[in-house]
């Protein structure tokens, strides 16, 4: 595993590699989500049920525009980005099939405050898959060294950077219900 900035990141994004990441509350791993086989390394390196979804985060709503239709945001989702909350949102029709539920055809997006997947989004100009990082059932990793240990022979990058104010993942509401997930 190689450490560094955000900057130099996006070189492994773009070659489908795997990077690790401070988010507002826990150490994230994430990828370009357009990459089916890099998502779904992503799920293998954690242990994870096949069947279970990522979400993506973004530095912008803008950066939302191929996965959901902007002007079907209710203002509730608006006022809470950017921000800790997850919401999932219709997708649009021609969305991977790997980052949408296929039951009721929600995606789950955020858009982040935490300067380092600002900069991460912003230089990738797109969302990146965002997910805990953690083996399945286990704690979320909250220092860099913990990453180091779990991650070091399976995660290709990983960016240097302090986590936010909180203690645990960002909340997942539901748009169309108001239900609150997590």
């Amino acid at each position: 595993m190689i450490i560094g900035s955000s900057e130099n990141a996006i070189g492994y994004l773009n070659g489908g590699k795997i990077i690790g990441y401070p988010t507002e509350g826990v150490y994230g791993l994430g990828c370009d989500p357009w990459n089916m086989k890099t998502v779904s390394k992503i799920g293998q390196i954690k242990k994870r049920e096949p069947n279970k979804l990522f979400l993506l985060v973004a530095s912008k709503v803008n950066h939302l525009e191929a996965l959901i239709d902007i002007d079907s945001i209710s203002n509730e989702v608006i006022s809470s980005w950017p921000g800790h909350t997850t919401w999932l949102i219709p997708a649009k029709k021609n969305v991977p099939i790997w980052l949408v539920n296929q039951e009721n055809g929600l995606i789950a997006v955020r858009v982040s405050k935490h300067p380092i997947i600002n900069q991460l989004c912003n230089k990738f100009n797109k969302p990146i898959i965002s997910t805990s990082a953690n083996l399945s059932g286990n704690n979320n990793i909250m220092n860099k060294k913990e990453f180091i240990d779990v991650f070091s022979e399976t995660v290709d990058y990983l960016v240097e950077g302090d986590l936010g104010n909180s203690n645990k993942p960002s909340i997942i509401m539901n748009m169309i219900t108001g239900e609150r997930i997590r």
